[in-house]
């Protein structure tokens, strides 16, 4: 009896191991994949957009967005392995180039001058703009305080406000020199700023205001509205790239991301939220 005990025991005891072991193999066949993604801000919104839809399609795999890297800090970034996709807003640069990335433009999306929607501007110029910047204009038609939203000067988007009429340059000069003026960091702090400050305004892009449902309004310029269509068209000239930058070593999953935004479904959804495919 005593035997036949032990010889039971020793079957459960089996059992209870090969069960066991058979649950951890199923977990870690279903744990999830992790791809880490960090960028421009101006894009990520619209990002996060296509993680969600692709990982729906694939739920084997799971996307974490490192925010506040910026395009420099993201190049970086993805050339070192720290992160698996980078996203930026403008090409990359010479030394760049030698880290052994690789980039890709993917879409495009106006770049605006925005303001709050509780503001009654829909519309401005360039000359305006110019005005505006360098305090030559300081309120708007109904008595508000013009307040500028500026981006440090090695930003993307301070190179592209200084580029929108011959006196911007000399504007954004002034207006950096200016008591109290508000820097702001990353596109995120932008829009924020925009949103909150009374008599705000400054850049953004379609895509962002788009993608993160902001309470920004995005101005005609010359009397023309930035939207895709007219961006598309040349009638709205400013516009602003999109790229992914890979490293070296990239997960085939990265791949498969890439291909699903340049689906018909991806590209829906980047239409949907203020981008053209070039």
């Amino acid at each position: 009896m005593k035997r036949e005990r032990a010889t039971s025991s020793g079957r459960l005891c089996a059992g209870t191991i090969a069960l066991a072991l058979l649950l951890a193999a199923g977990g870690a066949a279903t744990a999830a994949e992790e791809i880490t993604i960090g960028g421009t801000g101006a894009a990520l919104g619209t990002v996060q957009l296509l993680a969600d839809k692709f990982t729906q399609i694939n739920p084997g795999i799971r996307f974490t967005t490192v925010a506040n890297l910026g395009s420099v800090g993201a190049i970086k970034a993805v050339s070192s392995g720290a992160i698996a996709l980078a996203v930026t807003s403008r090409p990359l640069n010479e030394s760049e180039g030698k880290l052994g990335v690789t980039e890709t433009e993917y879409a495009r999306t106006p770049f605006v001058f925005a303001v709050s929607t509780r503001s009654s501007i829909s519309a401005i110029t360039r000359r305006e703009l110019a005005d505006i910047y360098s305090g030559k204009v300081a309120t708007w038609p109904d008595g508000t305080r013009i307040r500028v939203v500026l981006r440090p000067a090695s930003d993307v988007d301070t190179a592209m406000v200084k580029g929108v009429s011959h006196d911007m340059g000399h504007g954004v000069s002034e207006a950096e020199k200016r008591p109290g003026v508000q820097f702001a960091v990353t596109d995120q702090d932008a829009a924020n700023d925009l949103e909150r400050i009374p008599g705000a305004i400054g850049p953004s892009s379609l895509a962002l205001i788009l993608s993160e449902r902001r309470a920004l309004r995005a101005l005609k310029l010359d009397g023309v509205e930035p939207t895709t269509a007219n961006a598309v068209a040349k009638t709205y000239p400013l516009f602003k790239q999109v790229f992914f930058v890979t490293g070296p070593k990239r997960p085939e999953a990265v791949d498969r991301f890439i291909a699903f935004v340049r689906s018909p479904a991806g590209r829906k959804i980047l239409v949907d939220n203020g981008h053209w495919i070039p």
